[in-house]
């Protein structure tokens, strides 16, 4: 495939993301409430798929610089690009899928559980406290954000999976 299609792919799937953070479509996790399910991770695991690992970043950078210009708070916003690029990293240090997915799910979870102990400790304690009373101990609370984070990276890398196939059967897409 060639490098302006590439950039023009990853310039379309930015900009959904940024669409799909707008619209909201988003569903709370019931055991922690401020974490959501959403449909912007999908679009950056497209130009993962269809153009490389650091198309997929560069497309999740196009949102994060999208959330932070729309106004969200620039910390959330990197914690949510933490997220996917870390799943699109362990993704892609494996050949088979299935390893391929466990590992981007695992490289997600740690990453997200060393930023969620800066967060708590050190960015915003006065939330810690919060937090335990929703989850009821710190062990829970870790746990049931591994949880969120291993449930959405399945979707996330299952759906776009499914979409990715169902482009190259309707598409014939040049080689990466």
């Amino acid at each position: 495939m060639r490098r302006t299609v590439k950039i023009s792919l990853t310039a379309l799937f930015g900009s959904l993301a940024i669409v799909f953070s707008i619209l909201r479509i988003e569903a709370s996790f019931p055991l922690l409430p401020w974490l959501k399910f959403d449909l912007a991770e999908i679009p950056s695991m497209l130009a993962y798929f269809t153009c490389g690992l650091g198309y997929g970043i560069l497309a999740e950078a196009i949102h994060y610089i999208g959330l932070v210009a729309r106004g969200s708070n620039f910390l959330n916003a990197f914690m949510k690009f933490l997220a996917v690029v870390s799943m699109m990293v362990g993704y892609s240090l494996f050949t088979r899928t299935i390893y391929k997915a466990v590992s981007g799910m695992v490289l997600r979870v740690v990453a997200m559980s060393i930023m969620n102990y800066v967060y708590f400790y050190f960015l915003y304690p006065n939330f810690l406290s919060y937090a335990l009373k929703v989850a009821g101990s710190i062990e829970l609370l870790y746990g049931y954000t591994a949880v969120f984070n291993i449930i959405h990276g399945a979707l996330t890398i299952g759906v776009s999976l499914l979409l990715v196939r169902e482009i190259e059967k309707r598409v014939k897409l040049p080689p990466k």
